[in-house]
This record gives C-alpha cells, sequence and structure tokens, in this order.
C-alpha cells in the first residue's frame, strides 16, 4: 500500500514521517529508525489544507509542481498567517484567531553561516519548531502574543537577520566546521544587542536566552559526510539510519553513508515495503561515494 507524504518532524529524540495512507482519511506518523526500505512513486498529489487544526486531503487529487496546489492554498486557514508581520493582521478563522493570541516565541538561531535566523514558534511546538530545523544553536528570547512576536521578527529581518533558510543551504552548512560552542556565541552575541535593534514598544517581551537542545541523535550526528541522495521516481531508498539532523536523514547501505533530504519526499506517494521489478536502487547508493 502506498502513502502520500505530508510532512516530518521529530517525536522523542527521533525521526518520523507523516503520511496519509491510501484510502484513507486520517494523518499518521511513521517512526524512521533501525533499518528502512522505502519505494519512491512517480506519483505526487497536493498534500491538502489546514482547517481547524486539521490537514485535509486535496479535493481535487490534483499533482501540482509545488506541494500544495492552488486551490488548496487558498482554503488553508494556517497560510494568511505565514505571510503575516503582525502589523494588521488578516481576517482569520475562529480556531485561527485564537491560535494566534495565544502564546508565541521569538528564536534566535545559527546554523553554521555567516547569518543569525530569526523566527518564530508556537507554544505547543516552541522547542519542536527547532528542532525540526536542526540549528546548530538556537534559543528562545522573547515571549507575547502572536502578533507581538510577528512584529518583532519583521523588526529584526529589518535590522538584518534571516528570515528564511532553504533545506538546501542548511544541508550544505552542515559543511561548514562550525562548532556548538562557536555557534551559540554567536546566538549570545546577538541577543544581548537585541533591545537596541527593536523599537521601544516591542522590547518588553525579551527574556533571558532559553537555549533549545538538540536531540541526542542530532548531536552524534555533526560531522558526518554529507552525500546528498537524490529522490528519484521508481527507484527504492534502503539502509540503516545512522542518524539525523533536522530535516536530514543519514542512511548507512554497505556501501557509504548517504544524507536523505526528507523535504524532498512530501508530496510524493511512497511505500514501506516496495516490491516489483521497476524499481531500483539510485546510481547514487552503488559505491558512488
Amino acid at each position: 500500500m502506498t502513502s502520500l507524504v505530508l510532512g516530518y518532524t521529530w517525536v522523542d529524540g527521533g525521526v518520523v514521517l507523516r503520511i496519509r495512507r491510501s484510502g484513507e482519511q486520517r494523518r499518521t506518523e511513521v517512526r524512521l529508525s533501525g533499518s528502512i526500505r522505502l519505494g519512491v512513486s512517480d506519483q505526487t498529489q497536493c498534500t491538502g489544507y489546514q482547517r481547524d487544526g486539521e490537514r485535509l486531503p486535496c479535493p481535487q487529487r490534483s499533482s501540482p509542481r509545488g506541494k500544495i496546489c492552488a486551490t488548496c492554498a487558498s482554503q488553508d486557514e494556517f497560510r494568511p498567517c505565514m505571510i503575516c508581520d503582525g502589523s494588521r493582521c488578516p481576517r482569520l478563522s475562529r480556531w485561527m484567531e485564537r491560535a494566534c493570541r495565544q502564546t508565541h516565541h521569538l528564536y534566535i538561531a545559527s546554523f553554521g553561516g555567516d547569518f543569525l535566523k530569526v523566527g518564530t514558534a508556537s507554544d505547543r511546538r516552541r522547542d519542536q519548531r527547532l528542532v525540526e530545523q536542526g540549528p546548530l544553536a538556537a534559543a528562545r528570547v522573547a515571549a507575547a502574543e502572536g502578533p507581538v512576536i510577528k512584529r518583532m521578527e519583521a523588526a529584526l529581518v529589518r535590522a538584518g537577520f534571516t528570515e528564511a533558510v532553504s533545506r538546501q543551504r542548511k544541508m550544505s552548512l552542515l559543511r561548514s566546521g562550525m562548532t556548538v560552542d562557536a555557534a551559540r556565541d554567536r546566538v549570545r552575541d546577538a541577543v544581548r544587542h537585541l533591545g537596541d535593534q527593536l523599537p521601544s514598544d516591542l522590547r518588553w517581551p525579551l527574556h533571558p536566552p532559553h537555549w533549545v537542545e538538540a536531540p541526542a541523535l542530532a548531536l552524534r550526528s555533526r560531522g558526518f559526510p554529507v552525500n546528498a541522495l537524490p529522490v528519484l521516481p521508481d527507484t527504492v531508498i534502503e539502509g540503516q539510519v545512522a542518524g539525523a539532523i533536522g530535516h536530514v536523514l543519514f542512511l548507512d547501505d554497505g556501501d557509504g553513508r548517504f544524507a536523505l533530504d526528507l523535504g524532498a519526499l512530501v508530496g510524493r506517494f511512497v511505500d514501506f515495503d516496495p516490491s516489483g521489478p521497476r524499481q531500483k536502487k539510485p546510481q547514487v547508493q552503488m559505491g558512488l561515494f
């Protein structure tokens, strides 16, 4: 049975794929640990839209170029909050209005480059949000209701912080060689000057940095070689899970260690018990590294 990959996250120190099995409405999670064998289909599908905190299937079962089709994007109640800077909140559903007004957190993160990322996280996902991204060092630095944190984020972006970091850039920075201690020093130094970079009416939510610790699996994966494993249709990805950092899963298959970008699986159908003559290993898994 195939499953549509909706996303990935970390639960109890390990990586899971969020999937919807063919013919089912509900979402479920599959932990990626031990030995895995994953057949990647050439079939893709829109991942659907959020409504009342649930991700619903795409009614048209469309296959957009991205992860979500235009119809589902227009119905997704979370999307307006993604592009809001807190200065003039869009019209929201009752569920999203409650979520927006709850406590949110501002964080500063270093991924090993010459920039620092600023971002926000809901109270429920205040640490999980950062673990999913896999920074070298990160700290929560402020807490307030959603619109206030959004305005703080926007002000710090104008001051020179980075708002978004692509998965490709994060993966390349795994080779940067920066240590966790050096990354923490960069974050700590930036935190000392946050008050000077914020308008006076947005300084009150600041608090001493609360460091978000990386899971043990991610810590011991630092320094692994980053040989990117392409996600190709009609192939089988298999190996022993050796480690993970954020969206990157490291696999050993006897020929080498490979870095699988889990984000590249989102919107694809996969088979957790693949068989059949059409499926094959990607060339990168046959001794090229």
